[in-house]
């Protein structure tokens, strides 16, 4: 709820009254945490989320003799009384102060035994404004920043603190990530897939190999089970998920450029396949039941207005180079994976799941079932991996209908579904066309057939 001035002025005379108790108490230094959170909105989920972060930070590097935790209208607060020289844990405040992005959010006052307060300007530091570099007190003093722009920057830091709480990993969330690896993997591994990297070529691409993509997936590990522990931890709406899973995305990028020496490998895959990660977490968190169908649910609500938002919504010059989505969509008005995310990937629930459930109960091997799944994806995909590097027009007048004649004459049920499928494999590669949409939504397809596997095994436990 809104506070007023007169509460803030209230809740720090108790907050003294506290402070003095505390001192008298135990006679050594205390720390005294509070949020430094702008505006009438003081107290929150996250927030106390964010003091109960300081809290144990300062308990992993203090000896603490006494602590005193208080959620209030005007913000939580903790005072702790410490073992150590007032020195030594000013020296500690400011460091976790300072630490990340998002700490600059946290205020914690240092007072000695005898009650003076310990300041940062006796060292020669302070306080930078929470948007430029410049001391708080100056652009305070000088209002450089509107209220509309300051709020903009206390949300873009509590989601950053938010991405930071994913790196503790539960167990719900190591095993969906170990399963959304898995999913990658298996996708790379389905051999000979058109155009595709897999096991015995490079397909179209000549920047990356099979052992790219092992390294890229590995490096994406731990970043699948963060999407999936944001998930759990969401406090929030769904859509309010997404700009928490887009920093956690982001360092995950950066993972895979170092691991791959700089080549996308799998950016699109992050994307979607985070975001189905993350709703298969929200969906545990709540004891709502994890189908292929509810994570699919999730997804979409998450990714609601996508589409209006980053590509009807883009100005006519944004000031950087345009993704290739956004590309495709100023000249074609293709929707791409952000489309098809918000319509909840129809085509891998009604066509490519069953599929590949008809083709492992029909007793086809994992890789066959695989490779008949990415021919069904091929023939309804509006794949902007084959439209960038060409035109819409290839992939309606040729990979479409390759895809679909393959099928007609039996796909991988086929005995000769092997080497028509090799012969495509060249085909496609002399082409220079890589069906990349469609692999991704493949490795996605496998995942939720084996989230079903194991959520089914769960709960007959």
């Amino acid at each position: 709820m809104p506070v007023t001035l007169e509460q803030i002025l209230a809740a720090k005379e108790e907050r003294q009254k506290r402070q003095k108790r505390m001192l008298s108490e135990y006679g050594t230094a205390i720390a005294s945490i509070t949020l430094n959170i702008p505006g009438p909105e003081k107290d929150g989920p996250v927030l106390r989320q964010l003091c109960d972060y300081a809290i144990s930070a300062m308990q992993a590097r203090l000896e603490i003799a006494a602590m005193e935790r208080v959620n209030l209208p005007t913000g939580p607060e903790a005072i702790l009384a410490v073992r150590s020289g007032a020195s030594a844990v000013k020296q500690i405040a400011v460091s976790l102060e300072d630490e990340h992005a998002f700490s600059r959010l946290l205020d914690i006052d240092v007072f000695d035994a005898e009650g003076r307060q310990l300041s940062r300007q006796t060292s020669g530091s302070y306080r930078s404004c929470l948007l430029c570099e410049l001391p708080a007190a100056v652009c305070m003093r000088e209002r450089k920043h509107g209220a509309e722009e300051i709020m903009a920057a206390v949300q873009g830091l509590l989601r950053q603190f938010l991405a930071f709480q994913t790196r503790k990993i539960s167990p719900f969330a190591e095993q969906t990530g170990f399963l959304a690896v898995e999913a990658m993997l298996y996708e790379i591994a389905c051999t000979p897939s058109p155009g595709l990297v897999d096991r015995i070529n490079s397909g179209a691409h000549r920047d990356m190999d099979f052992f790219s993509f092992m390294s890229s997936s590995a490096a994406l590990s731990l970043t699948m089970a963060r999407c999936c522990e944001a998930g759990i931890q969401h406090q929030g709406g769904l859509p309010e998920l997404l700009p928490v899973l887009r920093l956690i995305g982001l360092e995950g990028e950066s993972a895979m450029l170092d691991a791959t020496g700089g080549v996308n490998t799998q950016k699109g895959l992050l994307f979607s396949l985070g975001v189905i990660v993350a709703a298969t977490g929200w969906l545990n968190a709540r004891n709502q039941k994890v189908t292929a169908t509810s994570v699919l649910q999730a997804a979409s609500q998450m990714t609601g207005g996508i589409v209006e938002r980053e590509l009807n919504r883009l100005p006519e010059s944004c000031g950087r180079k345009l993704t290739a989505g956004e590309r495709l969509f100023r000249s074609h008005g293709i929707r791409g994976i952000r489309g098809e995310m918000e319509d909840g990937l129809p085509a891998v629930k009604n066509s490519a799941l069953p599929s590949l459930r008809d083709a492992l109960k029909s007793g086809l091997s994992v890789n066959d079932s695989l490779l008949q799944t990415l021919f069904v994806l091929m023939t309804m995909v509006e794949d902007t991996t084959v439209i960038n590097r060409h035109s819409p027009e290839k992939l309606l007048d040729w990979v479409r209908p390759l895809a679909e004649s393959f099928l007609l004459e039996g796909g991988m049920y086929n005995e000769e579904g092997r080497p028509k499928a090799v012969e495509l494999d060249r085909q496609f590669i002399d082409h220079n066309v890589s069906p990349g949409g469609a692999a991704d939504l493949l490795a996605i397809t496998w995942f939720l057939h084996r989230l079903e596997e194991w959520s089914g095994r769960g709960s007959e436990k």
